[in-house]
């Protein structure tokens, strides 16, 4: 019996380390909050540098090239809900009044723009 609860604390303990573990100093692998930023944060650095050494994922490809589409699709950035361009247009917005960057991927940004974004979109949230 004692083997049996022994095994079974353990077997929690692992997991419980896996999942916290898997979650990341930043928690959410889909949002960069304003702690993140402020630790990141580098003089002269723009939202690519910052979504580039934090969240590189943000800034790749969201579709796969087949042999009908052989063009990458990349998010669209949107900035305080508006749209602000392309995935490029993160080197021009400086760091100094983001609050938190967050990627939707291609349903989410679909469902909430009413717009088919295969790249999924960047939302910018600014002071």
């Amino acid at each position: 019996m004692r083997k049996i609860a022994f095994a079974a604390a353990f077997i929690l303990a692992i997991t419980a380390c896996a999942s916290a573990a898997s979650s990341g100093a930043g928690g959410d692998r889909n949002l960069i909050n304003f702690e993140e930023i402020e630790r990141a944060r580098t003089p002269g650095w723009h939202a690519w540098d910052l979504i580039a050494a934090v969240r590189p994922h943000f800034l790749r490809s969201q579709s796969a090239i087949t042999l009908t589409e052989r063009e990458p699709v990349f998010a669209r950035v949107y900035v305080d809900e508006i749209y602000h361009g392309e995935i490029e247009s993160l080197k021009t917005l400086r760091l100094d009044k983001i609050m938190s960057v967050e990627f939707l991927p291609a349903f989410d940004a679909k469902t909430r723009f009413s717009e088919d974004m295969p790249g999924g979109a960047i939302l910018i949230r600014t002071r």
